[in-house]
């Protein structure tokens, strides 16, 4: 039997967290939340993650996309997606390689089908997950 994925959900909208981590939950994951940057710093540096999902519009001293860049050099097999409410203006290169990005608002079934996809990839197709 495989073990459960973890994943960090980091979006400030408390709603928005709790009902991706309750849907998370019910399809078989394990779900860890933050309500920051900071936060999501703190449990990356303390806690392994299969996945990270992440607002790109987070705001704060640690915005999402410098969450996932950081996830990426400490963690550098993390899977990480993000969410944002226009996906097509975060320009390529200051994401991490291999990262989609969904819009939000999303169901935590969206969520899922994005992580199958992400576990489905063969580990040498294009990813560098050395290099944020």
């Amino acid at each position: 039997m495989s073990r459960q994925l973890k994943v960090l959900v980091v979006a400030s909208d408390g709603l928005t967290r709790q009902i991706t981590a309750n849907g998370l939950v019910m399809y078989g994951f394990e779900a860890v939340t933050a309500r920051s940057g900071t936060e999501a710093m703190t449990r990356l540096e303390t806690e392994k993650f299969d996945v990270l999902l992440v607002d790109a519009d987070l705001g704060g001293e640690v915005g999402g996309l410098a969450v996932a860049k950081a996830a990426r050099l400490l963690q550098p097999r993390i899977d990480v997606i993000y969410a944002a409410r226009a996906p097509n203006r975060i320009p390529e290169p200051v994401k991490v390689k291999g990262a989609p990005c969904i819009r939000t608002p999303f169901q935590p079934q969206q969520i899922v089908g994005v992580i199958s996809e992400l576990r489905q990839r063969a580990p040498m197709e294009g990813i560098d997950r050395r290099v944020a």
